[in-house]
């Protein structure tokens, strides 16, 4: 028996959900603030009307979004349901829905990787990115299940690798689409040669994407930065050998007077932290023995999902950006998984 959905948001994206279920047959209730959008058939007068009785409760909303909705769908949802968000980043959607969410109700991060241009093309194989969640392993099968049954191919990805590869990949074309449109590349041409075809259609991109979404991808994703700094880094490098007239990089530049000094002692402290990481991985190791022995899960979204908050509060009494701190420690705590040993996980 197929299980009964919510959707919760009907811009772009919701839509074309909306439309996928309706192919596939699945039963589903949509409730978007702009009523006049949903047809009649669909519609849910409340937020409440839309969950209640619902077996999966899907949040196709932007992640700025999410937080508030789920407090206030906190205490209407049972364990039976199952809620999964289908945002274009996962570290953060996940960490919202483990410190929401917890223990207590099920949820899963999910990454649809198509969207209503995409899906007009006709664009195969049409795939989707389906987060681990050792918490609630049913729930990431019910949400294989129903990808599955709209005609996706599944993928299984942890939020930060997830997050990393789609750095590498939707992060820089967004990114470069954007960059070409305001560059006005290839506008008012009376023709163009055939390797603009591919410039053509990124700057097409950038016009006819969801304009939120730009916003979201780039700043929501904790790995975009770097991502964007490399690329100009190359790009910058590339752009001084034309210069020149040389493949290479300028001729080094001779460090100021006391530059040194400040280096060495950037050095020293950076020793410092090397010994630290090696002590907190110790440490790790021993809790991951003592969480084996008791059968408890090791990574634990909803400890890590409270540790994250804490250490952003840490930053801002300190007047640090809480955002970058955040990024820090997400890479301590990867560096951390890696050091437990694969059997004590």
């Amino acid at each position: 028996m197929t299980e009964s959905i919510a959707l919760l948001g009907y811009g772009r994206f919701g839509c074309a959900l909306s439309g996928l279920l309706l192919e596939a047959g699945i039963p589903h209730r949509v409730f978007e603030p702009r009523q006049d959008d949903v047809p009649d058939a669909l519609r849910a007068p409340t937020l409440a009307d839309a969950v209640d009785g619902a077996g999966l409760v899907v949040l196709a909303m932007p992640v700025s979004g999410m937080r508030s909705v789920l407090e206030e769908l906190r205490p209407r949802l049972s364990p039976a349901q199952t809620v999964l968000d289908v945002g274009s980043v996962k570290v953060r959607p996940v960490q919202v829905l483990a410190s929401v969410l917890g223990r207590d109700i099920p949820w899963v991060g999910t990454h649809p990787l198509f969207g209503p241009a995409s899906l007009a093309r006709g664009d195969l194989p049409r795939r989707t990115v389906v987060c681990p969640n050792e918490l609630h392993p049913e729930a990431v099968r019910k949400a294989r299940v129903l990808f599955e049954r709209i005609g996706c191919e599944v993928t299984e990805l942890s939020p930060d690798a997830h997050d990393a590869l789609m750095a590498r990949t939707h992060v820089l074309t967004f990114f470069l689409a954007h960059g070409l449109l305001k560059a006005e590349a290839g506008k008012d041409l009376p023709f163009a040669p055939p390797s603009f075809q591919p410039v053509a259609r990124l700057e097409e991109y950038a016009r006819l994407e969801v304009p939120h979404l730009f916003g979201v991808v780039q700043s929501e994703n904790p790995y975009a930065r770097d991502a964007r700094v490399r690329l100009l880094d190359a790009l910058t490098q590339l752009h001084l050998g034309c210069e020149s007239g040389r493949s290479g990089a300028p001729e080094p530049v001779a460090a100021p007077p006391g530059l040194t000094e400040v280096r060495e002692c950037v050095d020293s402290l950076d020793r410092e932290l090397v010994q630290l990481l090696e002590r907190r991985a110790q440490l790790i190791q021993q809790a991951a023995h003592l969480k084996a022995e008791h059968g408890l899960p090791l990574p634990d979204a909803e400890r890590e999902a409270s540790l994250l908050e804490t250490r952003r509060q840490w930053a801002t009494e300190q007047g640090m950006d809480a955002d970058d701190t955040e990024d820090v420690f997400r890479a301590v705590l990867r560096f951390s998984r890696r050091a437990v040993p694969t059997g004590s996980r």
